[in-house]
């Protein structure tokens, strides 16, 4: 009669096992939740990889590229946090000049992602259907230009607007041509009386097609008749569109 073949059974794992597997899968649907919630900046994840590089340039061979899309903001001076404390610090700035010109309601300035922006409303700058500055905006614009020359590499973008009334003379086919160069005599009376570096300068011209309001009340057309100064301390990569440009380069 054969003999019945003893089975030996494995030995269980230790009980503490069983408590350590349900910790770890209890962390992992932890950070799982935390990564699923978490956004990620481009411009400080590109800024730590780059001083990574820099740090390891010439002990690695290689090191993977950041991809740099055209929402990527690149740091032009010394870091983010001292670009945001420069813009902080220029926007103050103009305010003060502001206030001492009593241009409050007409000028207004507020620190943007990438730098200041400095709005000028109708009818401080420009008479109804002229692109001649107001000498009335002479010394301030002076002093804005001072400002922006404290940050010698930043660059200055300045944008026309108009309400949708239609113009169409000699000088200005449309409201186009009038906005444009609208934002190109300011660059021009910043370079020549601001001795801001043309070099770093550009004029757009939007015409109508940017509203801050609709066109439905004279109150509102007044506030899209305006011109924006865009002092950028980081630098956008990207190219505008829909705009009718003149570089002073």
């Amino acid at each position: 009669m054969a003999r019945k073949k003893k089975i030996v059974m494995p030995r269980p794992a230790p009980a503490w096992m069983a408590t350590f597997t349900d910790l770890m899968s209890l962390l992992m649907c932890f950070f799982i939740l935390i990564m699923s919630m978490m956004t990620i900046d481009p411009a400080k994840f590109n800024t730590v990889a780059a001083s990574f590089q820099n740090a390891f340039s010439g002990v690695l061979e290689s090191f993977p590229q950041v991809l740099i899309t055209k929402d990527v903001y690149i740091p032009k001076m010394g870091g983010d946090q001292q670009n945001k404390r420069m813009a902080i610090d220029a926007a103050q700035k103009v305010k003060e000049v502001v206030k001492k010109e009593d241009m409050g309601e007409a000028i207004k300035v507020q620190v943007t992602e990438s730098g200041i922006a400095i709005k000028l409303a109708d009818p401080v700058a420009f008479e109804s259907g002229s692109a001649d500055v107001n000498p009335k905006l002479y010394g301030v614009l002076a002093d804005i230009a001072k400002i922006i020359n404290e940050a010698p590499t930043s660059q200055v973008r300045v944008e026309g607007h108009t309400d949708n009334v239609p113009i169409r003379n000699a000088r200005f086919p449309s409201n186009w041509e009038l906005s444009s160069a609208r934002a190109l005599n300011i660059v021009r009376q910043m370079a020549n009386t601001g001795g801001v570096d043309p070099g770093r300068m550009s004029a757009i011209g939007y015409g109508e097609y940017r509203p801050i309001v609709p066109n439905t009340t004279p109150e509102n057309r007044k506030q899209n008749r305006r011109i924006e100064i865009y002092v950028d301390y980081v630098q956008k990569l990207g190219q505008e569109t829909g705009a009718f440009t003149i570089s002073t380069d």
